[in-house]
């Protein structure tokens, strides 16, 4: 647009206000209310307010030798993707385990692959749902893009999920003709 530093950041602020609008409006217009007199300097705030308001299950801790901050969280996006990749694991006679870890590597690929906002992650699949762990960089993190990347992954689970969804719907008349 017009080349300031800021820009970048407005927009990606941006990107995670419409998504958190498009799921729960009412959250989006709390937050903003809490920051009525918008100035940049609240922009980290805002876009860390917005990310543990997408996924509000979330756990922050410490680790005391090394001081960095971890954050243990779930989606019902993860949790649907186990749940119907267990089942067409059923299904097709696949090992359910392999679509279980199929989570940690989109979620690292996302979270990971992109930025430099988490410097460490684990999944922890079960049948119908899942944590993440992030650990999150001491040094790099911005909120702006690891929300973001959450973003993405969400996105990417949200097509997944309906995908798996349709291969379901489609093994059903195979099932009933057997």
């Amino acid at each position: 647009m017009y080349n300031y530093d800021y820009e970048a950041d407005v927009l990606l602020f941006l990107r995670l206000a419409k998504y958190l609008h498009s799921q729960n409006p009412a959250a989006l217009e709390k937050i903003l209310e809490m920051y009525a007199d918008f100035d940049l300097a609240f922009l980290f705030e805002l876009c860390e307010s917005i990310i543990w308001e997408i996924c509000t299950d979330a756990v922050f801790d410490q680790e005391e030798e090394c001081e960095v901050t971890f954050c243990t969280f779930s989606h019902p996006l993860m949790n649907r993707f186990c749940t119907l990749s267990g089942d067409w694991s059923i299904v097709s006679g696949q090992t359910a385990d392999a679509w279980r870890w199929k989570l940690g590597d989109i979620a690292e690929y996302y979270l990971m692959g992109i930025n430099y906002s988490v410097s460490r992650m684990e999944c922890y699949p079960r049948r119908n749902h899942a944590e993440l762990r992030t650990w999150f960089s001491p040094d790099f993190y911005d909120p702006a893009d690891f929300g973001n990347s959450l973003v993405d992954l969400l996105l990417y689970l949200q097509q997944e999920n309906q995908r798996l969804e349709n291969l379901l719907k489609e093994a059903e008349p195979r099932k009933e003709a057997a």
